[in-house]
């Protein structure tokens, strides 16, 4: 009986640096339920010399014989895997270690309920860590021919075998560049599809600095336009309703998915065009400069807006006038919403007060939503200690000594967990409080520790983001910590 329950499946070229963290990250996790495959593309570096210097059993490594391009070789890595489930990630991409534990488990009840495939996806919901989705509709409409980055994307490997021809999929040219999704479609027609929520592939923490690396997905392309552009998702719209029309999915079904990705996909191109252009990760790697002056952004997403509404239209027939009065109803609230967009940013301009208040009254929601989930954890017999020690983290610092913070140091004081120093930028007032710890601001320099736990609900993205430049320690918000003990 297989004993693996999931394969990390990594394609790879030239990428080692980034690479060699992320395998180190996975296999720093004790246990023989998982294995690591890598594909090599064929790099022209010494990627391949350093990777089979790792020794490690849980870590295949496999090489092409000839460069065969990136789809093809996350077909390939996919194909190697042995695990009941194979799990896809980029080799610049992340997943969190503290979280393998309690992926692995709900791993294991998906292959008990026989789910053949899933996504990881951002966000803590307050009951549950994982939805299941029943086979046909509900996993088809949440789950198929989406516009989903690849990473984090699960197959159950007897189901993936099932699939005929599953290669040819992977040709650009007739499946788009996302034709894992369009895999989701078939698997969804017959089985059971499930998102897992916890942020588990840590969306925010990137392996490389977008800013001073440039894409060699997009480098050779001839077609330079992204994933936001009207022209490329039109493309993708069009290949996933020939998907679902070619499987034998009904008209209705068809009908519904088409909105609900049109409906996201008018957002990228209208409302949050204006953060897309000033965001690294959408320009300068892929080494694209456009204009982000208020005029010219809200030019171009009006016009946006209009080039995909116009090309969605031309899907239906005249004669199928439900759908177009539902596309045209979606365009009619986007541009709506787009314009109270705009009239609200300049309203909170005006009126600073305004705006302080809604963010106190979400920096109090997101803390008692922590002590909500730390409840959680102390009905079920759990404590954070317990989990940090299983994750063998011994010493850790506490950023941010409030209520939450002032709550983890009481409970860690009396463990087997050593604090060994906590930050804050008010470094005076607490000290007084905490005179056997050392007390550091955030433009300290930070001793080595085990893990750095940001106890900040509404701020630990941007304060993870200033740490990583100046400590190489680990680091977690407080909900990532509740999330991996098991609530």
């Amino acid at each position: 009986m297989n004993n693996i329950i999931v394969s990390f499946c990594i394609a790879t070229f030239q990428r080692y640096e980034v690479l060699a963290e992320l395998i180190d990250d996975i296999l720093s996790v004790y246990s023989d339920k998982f294995e690591v495959v890598i594909c090599d593309d064929r790099s022209l570096d010494d990627s391949i010399a350093k990777l089979k210097e790792i020794n490690d059993p849980r870590l295949k490594i496999y090489v092409n014989d000839k460069n065969v391009g990136s789809l093809q070789n996350i077909y390939k890595t996919l194909e190697y895997g042995q695990g009941r489930y194979l799990f896809y990630l980029n080799d610049r991409d992340n997943i969190d270690k503290l979280k393998i534990d309690e992926l692995l488990r709900i791993l294991e009840i998906f292959d008990e309920e026989n789910v053949a495939f899933a996504k990881c996806v951002f966000g803590y919901p307050n009951t549950e860590k994982y939805h299941i989705f029943e086979k046909g509709r509900d996993s088809l409409v949440s789950l198929a021919c989406r516009m989903d980055h690849p990473t984090g994307i699960i197959f159950k490997r007897d189901n993936w075998k099932r699939i005929r021809n599953r290669r040819f999929l992977f040709q650009k040219e007739k499946y788009g560049d996302y034709p894992m999704n369009q895999i989701c479609a078939i698997l969804g027609r017959n089985y059971k599809g499930a998102f897992i929520f916890g942020n588990i592939c840590d969306v925010y923490h990137h392996r490389i600095d977008f800013k001073n690396t440039k894409s060699g997905f997009y480098k050779g392309r001839k077609d330079k336009r992204l994933f936001y552009t009207p022209e490329v998702i039109f493309r993708e719209i069009v290949i996933g309703q020939k998907m679902l029309k070619n499987i034998g999915v009904n008209q209705e079904i068809r009908r519904e998915i088409l909105i609900s990705r049109y409906t996201e996909y008018l957002s990228w191109c209208v409302t949050k065009y204006r953060d897309i252009v000033i965001d690294p990760v959408y320009t300068s790697h892929y080494n694209v400069s456009l204009p982000q002056d208020f005029i010219h952004v809200f030019i171009m997403s009006i016009w946006n807006g209009i080039k995909l509404w116009t090309r969605t239209r031309s899907l239906c027939s005249n004669t199928d006038k439900v759908t177009l009065k539902l596309i045209n109803e979606v365009t009619r609230k986007e541009y709506v919403q787009f314009l109270k967009d705009i009239y609200k940013d300049e309203l909170q301009k005006r009126d600073v007060k305004v705006a302080d208040a809604k963010t106190l009254i979400y920096k109090q929601e997101e803390v008692l939503k922590v002590y909500e989930r730390w409840i959680k954890v102390l009905q079920n017999n759990n404590t954070i200690s317990k989990c940090l020690l299983k994750n063998k983290c011994y010493e850790v610092g506490i950023y941010g000594m409030g209520r939450i913070g002032k709550h983890l140091f009481d409970e860690l004081k009396d463990s087997e967990i050593y604090v060994k120093y906590v930050i804050d930028q008010n470094i005076c007032k607490y000290t007084q409080f905490y005179k056997e710890v050392p007390c550091y601001s955030i433009d300290s320099e930070l001793p080595k520790s085990d893990l750095i736990i940001v106890t900040i609900p509404s701020e630990a993205t941007e304060i993870m983001n200033k740490l990583r430049k100046r400590t190489n320690c680990q680091l977690r918000s407080i909900n990532d910590i509740l999330f991996a003990s098991h609530y």
